[in-house]
């Protein structure tokens, strides 16, 4: 039998045999601590959101993220998929307990931290409305939490492999958990948007938007059949994955001369756009692929951030459907 997470609770709890990989990932997540705030005092209460990041354990050892998708009525970002979360609230002692009460509002998790777990807290990443997005790592620990969805704001719940966020092209075995077939259609491969920067892929795509007075930055889509995961969710995953697994994605994470999230935040909050209502519409433009300067597909760093939608509008989706979609 394989070994099993140990906790610091009075009784640990039993989550089931995880691979050593698993546990070797949520040490990493454990131990981590992200870098200092690049302008707290800039950035007001009104403008702050957080995310719960929820991994558990898969019949087979291997670690999976809770995803939800928005419902269909909601204003902003309605049917997108997300990591549940939204604004900070008065009420809330801080941001990781705005990302708890979120989550049990919209999907039902448990507030415990002993039965949802904290691992660690990731740098914060600015959304397309321009909210300053703090992820929470979890991890479910109690095997009998049943969600209960709020019908209003989440139509249903999924969960994915958490390491598929670091592949472009998933190994056999991943594609069997993902549902993908084992080999890609030469149909499906021409449906995808096209780039120069990779290869093409049934599950991975990505593409280049112009934001905050020009400033190019990439967006990942990973194409899951029950709804994709793109934007800002899909760059909170990468970048958490990076930091368990502990080795950067085998795609071209960043575009040419990309701001860190931190930079990005202090252009929107100090800079000669900064943020100065209340809600803000997005300023971005779509470029037509994405083209790395050198023209290849070698990943770039790990200094891209990531977030999640919320309630309150905390994705970035792209146009960049399928053909066959368009």
């Amino acid at each position: 039998m394989r070994p099993k997470w140990k906790l610091q609770t009075s009784e640990p709890p039993d989550l089931g045999p995880l691979t050593d990989e698993s546990l070797a990932a949520l040490r990493s997540l454990a131990k981590y601590k992200p870098e200092p705030e690049p302008c707290p005092d800039s950035i007001p209460a009104f403008r702050r959101a957080a995310v719960l990041l929820g991994l558990f354990g898969g019949r087979h050892g291997d670690l999976y993220v809770v995803l939800s998708k928005r419902a269909a009525q909601l204003r902003s970002h309605s049917g997108d998929t997300a990591i549940p979360g939204g604004r900070f609230e008065a009420k809330d002692h801080d941001l990781e307990e705005t990302a708890r009460r979120e989550a049990w509002e919209e999907c039902g998790l448990p507030m415990d931290s002993r039965r949802v777990q904290k691992l660690c807290e990731l740098e914060p990443f600015l959304s397309a409305n321009e909210l300053v997005v703090t992820p929470i790592v979890v991890l479910l620990i109690d095997p009998l939490i049943k969600p209960s969805l709020n019908p209003n704001e989440v139509d249903a719940l999924f969960s994915l492999p958490f390491k598929a966020f670091l592949t472009h092209n998933p190994a056999q075995a991943l594609r069997a958990q993902l549902k993908l077939p084992l080999v890609p259609s030469a149909k499906d491969l021409e449906d995808m948007p096209r780039n120069e920067v990779s290869e093409p892929s049934d599950w991975h795509t990505c593409r280049d938007i112009l934001w905050l007075g020009g400033h190019r930055v990439r967006r990942h889509t990973f194409w899951d059949s029950r709804n994709p995961v793109r934007g800002l969710t899909s760059d909170i995953l990468i970048h958490a994955a990076s930091i368990a697994y502990g080795t950067k994605p085998d795609f071209s994470l960043d575009a040419p001369g990309q701001l860190s999230q931190a930079e990005l935040i202090k252009l929107a909050f100090l800079g000669p756009m900064a943020v100065k209502k209340r809600r803000v519409r997005p300023r971005m433009t779509m470029l037509p692929q994405p083209m790395d300067d050198d023209n290849h597909g070698a990943a770039k760093g790990d200094s891209s951030s990531t977030s999640a939608p919320s309630s309150e509008g905390t994705s970035t989706q792209t146009d960049d459907s399928p053909k066959s979609k368009l």
